[in-house]
């Protein structure tokens, strides 16, 4: 399960998705092929979208971020408790998206270890302003960009439970299923958890 080595400004139009993925991994249990889960969220409007055009938009994302799971994770998404499924779902966003990945990984796993719980603004912008200078992709983005990319970015974090306040940029820890956390282990992900500062 690697995350795919592409730098994408996509999360600016592909948030948190929680509700979504989760009605998704709920059908993919059944068996069912990919062309079939398609249908079915289309023609039972799964997720209560008005139009077509977005369901397919948010579908493909939905559909990306599953790909990067096992049976086992897709289905702890299922049918684990919202709190254990967001960090799931923050996983699944990580694995799908190298940006994410990379913010977790340095960024927000940088507040947990040194245990300086507050994400500020500045953290974010010189974040973005190190990785527009590192990788070739994010140079010609524009400024417009990089500030959605900024508030998605605290909104994931937000909608995962991993930012407490998005006002004050509170972070806060949390815990975690012990089964899938020894999941996570049995995987050798465990230094992901610890990154989005859960309770090992």
């Amino acid at each position: 399960m690697k995350y795919e080595p592409k730098y994408s400004s996509s999360l600016t139009g592909e948030p948190f998705l929680f509700y979504e993925i989760r009605q998704v991994s709920k059908i993919k249990l059944e068996g069912i092929t990919e062309d079939e889960l398609r249908e079915a969220v289309k023609t039972q409007n799964v997720f209560q979208y008005k139009t077509e055009k977005s369901v397919n938009k948010r579908l493909k994302a939905v559909i990306k971020r599953l790909a990067v799971l096992d049976d086992t994770l897709k289905r702890y998404l299922a049918e684990k408790p919202s709190d254990t499924a967001k960090i799931i779902n923050l996983y699944s966003i990580m694995k799908s998206n190298c940006l994410m990945y990379d913010f977790v990984m340095e960024t927000v796993a940088e507040k947990f270890s040194h245990n300086s719980l507050v994400l500020e603004k500045v953290d974010l912008n010189e974040f973005l302003t190190d990785k527009r200078q590192q990788i070739p992709e994010m140079s010609h983005w524009k400024d417009d960009t990089l500030k959605k990319l900024r508030q998605v970015l605290a909104r994931i974090l937000y909608e995962s439970g991993i930012l407490a306040d998005p006002k004050t940029g509170q972070l806060q820890r949390n815990n975690l299923d012990s089964e899938v956390i020894e999941y996570y282990k049995s995987i050798g992900e465990l230094h992901v958890l610890k990154a989005m500062g859960i309770n090992i």
